[in-house]
């Protein structure tokens, strides 16, 4: 039997707010890249503890313990994988911003325990509920304003050739792509986190500037 677990209803605009509240208690708001692990470590005090083989053998890169005392990473992402770490530390962070008396009456407090809850745990409320952290990490790591003025700032670098395609009538799909992929490789250095979180930041955020430029 599934253990009791009522994912909070949360929207899309709801998270950002609560990123934004993030993002300004901690003075974050031009901060780049967003220095996740030093505010887990010293606003939150909470201690990040690498962990051998958490991704081989329970499927995940960290998890925050239910006493919120600190935040389990998979030593290899720890060591070798600094754009997942990030990640894996705001996603964390983003459950006790938003799911903290979830965590607290619920979540285990050691890795041992892990299995058995994920086993127990009802999956669909469970996966809403790493949606809204999913989420909440790539907001703060890339968060709204300063990705709106970067993206304006590189899409006009590529006018140009946006135009030419526009000349040759092909469809806007065709070219989409192509400019929010330069943009996300573009930005990789600043924000410190993957293209693929930047694409998907660029489609869910900006993407329509594209089509404004005249």
């Amino acid at each position: 039997m599934p253990l009791p677990f009522t994912a909070p209803i949360l929207s899309y605009e709801g998270i950002n707010e609560s990123v934004e509240e993030f993002l300004e208690k901690n003075s974050l708001g031009d901060s780049f890249p967003v220095p996740i692990d030093k505010v887990i470590e010293f606003r939150y005090e909470i201690d990040i503890v690498p962990f051998p083989n958490l991704q081989r053998d329970f499927d995940i890169d960290g998890f925050i313990s239910g006493d919120l005392s600190c935040i389990y990473v998979d030593d290899f992402v720890f060591k070798k994988r600094p754009f997942r770490y990030r990640f894996t530390l705001a996603h964390e962070i983003g459950h006790l911003i938003l799911h903290k008396d979830l965590i607290r009456n619920i979540r285990p407090t050691s890795v041992a325990e892990w299995q058995d809850f994920i086993i127990q745990v009802d999956q669909e409320a469970y996966e809403w509920v790493e949606w809204q952290a999913y989420t909440f990490a790539g907001m703060v790591l890339v968060p709204r304003g300063p990705l709106r003025e970067d993206f304006i700032e590189q899409i006009q670098s590529l006018k140009k050739k946006i135009a030419l395609v526009r000349l040759a009538q092909l469809p806007r799909d065709s070219y989409e792509e192509y400019v929010i992929e330069a943009i996300a490789k573009n930005l990789i250095e600043k924000y410190e986190v993957s293209k693929d979180v930047l694409i998907k930041r660029i489609t869910s955020e900006v993407k329509k500037e594209i089509f404004k430029i005249p």
